[in-house]
């Protein structure tokens, strides 16, 4: 069972991650304010997508066959993770300097997954709606991207270790967060207040 919930989400996983490093990636490397009109316009195409589909049946159709296999079943005639995700990431590069707001992108874009697929593949003890293993796969997925990261690209992510940790952490708690919070968009935002403070 385990490894039958693992595949299923693996397209979204692909989709999740191809997804987040575009727009982290425009909203590094195009310069302001250009960064922020090309985030802001894919965030309201995203809600109006989600708007269409929920409204008009045809394009819920036309958007499950394109999209289904991203989906979970409970948002085919729902919303999906789009307008969170996209807003999360448009509000960190307005709030914050460029190269905190790429950093605070990790463990939204990694972490984030990394807590999902553990959970449901081998989640056993609970917190809340989430799970003890979830969340410490997302805060060594986080841990392990940022020492990476630092390696390759101390230019952005040459954090002392203790902050990197930190962040690690800042994020796996924001993922942790029960409803109504939605860590698309606290994970960013937290992540990101915490290493402008830090920095």
């Amino acid at each position: 069972m385990a490894l039958a919930d693992i595949r299923k989400e693996i397209p979204r996983t692909f989709f999740h991650i191809l997804g987040g490093l575009i727009l982290a990636g425009a909203g590094f490397f195009l310069p302001p304010p250009l960064n922020g009109y090309f985030l802001a316009v894919v965030f309201c195409a995203a809600c109006v997508v989600e708007g269409a589909r929920l409204l008009v049946p045809s394009v819920n159709r036309a958007a499950r066959i394109v999209v289904g296999p991203f989906m979970r079943p409970g948002e085919e005639r729902g919303l999906t993770g789009a307008i969170p995700f996209t807003g999360g990431v448009l509000l960190a590069f307005l709030l914050f300097p460029r190269p905190v707001a790429l950093a605070s992108m990790v463990p939204l874009i990694f972490g984030d997954r990394a807590a999902l697929l553990a959970g449901k593949g081998f989640g056993r003890i609970r917190i809340g709606a989430k799970t003890l293993e979830g969340s410490l796969a997302c805060l060594a997925a986080s841990l392990a991207v940022y020492f990476f990261a630092s390696f390759f690209w101390p230019a952005v992510f040459g954090y002392p270790l203790l902050v990197l940790i930190g962040a690690s952490i800042t994020g796996t708690a924001a993922e942790a967060l029960p409803r109504p919070f939605d860590d698309n968009l606290t994970i960013p935002l937290a992540v990101g207040a915490f290493l402008l403070l830090a920095g």
